[in-house]
């Protein structure tokens, strides 16, 4: 159930986290610091009131808010300890294929974060600016939920990369950028499932991801007369297709990379229509 607090449950929470963050001279605190402080309650009071169930027994009666505040920051700090262990995971076979985007934010950034992260003072803060994106949208989350969803969308597109051979794909990722290792800010997963619809509209293999110039004519074909609505669902047929095939019972990951769909028919339609088709799918450097 929703519950709003009024200021007077809230400033005493306020003034005894001040109390703590201050070490007892709380007398002169700043107003950003009292925000600051204010948003770490109200924070802790969100995350009880969507996850607060895990950790006592729920009551349509209206709680106090010290009480919920004490539950929600128990539950913050059980959420950190569930992303270093998920994050411990997928380190386990993690690869970043060489780019430096993608090893800045989650190699180096990643440890940084469990190591200065403030569940107490700050949980609203989650630090990084997760500048490596994700299919899937962070949206309005922060502190340690934006991280934990973040981790969950990183760990679904490095298992779905797993089962491509890494030359393959960094093959594709060079032909999108010879440099790209250094220059390249987009999602693979982007790079690779657009590259998948192409290969699978040419009739080519999808495993080795090499789709060509010449490739283009094919693919052409196979959405020529099509509407966006018609294209949406062509492409969302091959994405099935994949996922039956080659990641069976991972409904997760299905739904996961489906999403996409829209996004990849406004972009193949429109390539078509404006005769760029090549530069949609990645064809501005040829190799041998």
């Amino acid at each position: 159930m929703d519950m709003d607090y009024t200021m007077e449950e809230l400033l005493p929470l306020v003034e005894k986290l001040t109390f703590q963050y201050t070490s007892g001279d709380s007398s002169s605190v700043t107003y950003e610091t009292a925000r600051m402080l204010m948003e770490a309650i109200l924070y802790c009071i969100e995350v009880y009131e969507r996850e607060g169930n895990a950790y006592s027994v729920r009551s349509e009666a209206r709680q106090e808010a010290a009480y919920v505040y004490k539950l929600g920051y128990e539950a913050v700090k059980e959420k950190v300890f569930k992303a270093k262990e998920l994050y411990e995971n997928i380190l386990k076979n993690f690869r970043d294929f060489g780019l430096r985007n993608l090893k800045e934010t989650f190699l180096d950034g990643m440890p940084a974060f469990f190591i200065h992260y403030d569940a107490k003072f700050k949980p609203q803060d989650h630090l990084l600016t997760l500048d490596y994106p994700t299919v899937g949208a962070i949206g309005n989350l922060n502190g340690i939920d934006a991280i934990y969803q973040y981790l969950c969308n990183i760990k679904l597109e490095n298992d779905f990369l797993q089962v491509f051979a890494p030359e393959n794909v960094a093959r594709r990722l060079e032909r999108f950028m010879p440099d790209y290792k250094e220059a390249y800010y987009d999602n693979i997963c982007d790079a690779v499932l657009l590259t998948i619809i192409g290969c699978y509209a040419a009739d080519k293999s999808i495993g080795e991801l090499d789709l060509r110039e010449e490739d283009m004519n094919a693919v052409r074909d196979y959405f020529r007369g099509d509407d966006m609505e018609a294209a949406e669902g062509k492409i969302k047929h091959i994405l099935t297709v994949l996922f039956q095939q080659v990641f069976s019972g991972q409904e997760e990951m299905k739904v996961y990379f489906m999403q996409g769909s829209k996004n990849y028919a406004i972009r193949i339609m429109n390539g078509i229509q404006n005769n760029s088709l090549s530069g949609v799918f990645g064809m501005y450097h040829e190799f041998g």
